[in-house]
């Protein structure tokens, strides 16, 4: 066993050792892939360079955050195009040159969900939960109830903060 984090193993190759597993649960934890090189690569490595493989192997398979959100317009589009009568919101802010675009908020509320709004109970009810990862944010969804006592999730919404201003 080489001891105390051998540099020459880069986060590189550990992150191709992993990127199958990574595939599989996206949720694999630092500690397990820091047991997982141990026990099969026979090296001792820092719990930061397996955080670090980890977020590359993650990138490799899902792809970059700057490249997702330069995806963006498409999958918005995409989704309008599959779902008749869906509504979508989105804005970002920019600089001057308009070169460089930060998140900002994105809405949608299809369009099934907005015809079946018009025969539910006239109470919504809005909540939210905390994004992590590199980039901050927070989900927001807007709820009511059918005649029937479901819930009916009628509008997403992926916000940079919460505030009562657009």
């Amino acid at each position: 066993m080489i001891k105390n984090n051998n540099t020459s193993l880069m986060a590189s190759v550990i992150s191709g050792h992993i990127i199958r597993s990574i595939e599989d649960d996206r949720g694999l934890k630092v500690k397990n892939i820091l047991n997982s090189v141990k026990e099969n690569l026979k090296v001792d490595v820092s719990y930061k360079k397996v955080w670090y493989a980890r977020r590359k192997a993650i990138e490799l398979v899902f792809g970059s955050w700057e490249a997702n959100f330069v995806e963006l317009p498409q999958y918005l589009d995409a989704l309008v195009q599959s779902n008749p009568g869906t509504v979508v919101e989105w804005s970002h802010y920019s600089d001057s040159s308009d070169r460089v675009k930060t998140f900002k908020y994105v809405f949608w509320a299809f369009g099934r969900a907005i015809k079946a709004f018009h025969m539910c109970r006239p109470v919504i009810c809005v909540d939210g939960t905390h994004l992590r990862g590199e980039y901050k944010g927070k989900l927001l969804v807007a709820v009511t109830q059918d005649a029937n006592n479901q819930i009916l999730p009628i509008a997403y919404a992926i916000v940079d903060e919460e505030t009562i201003f657009s």
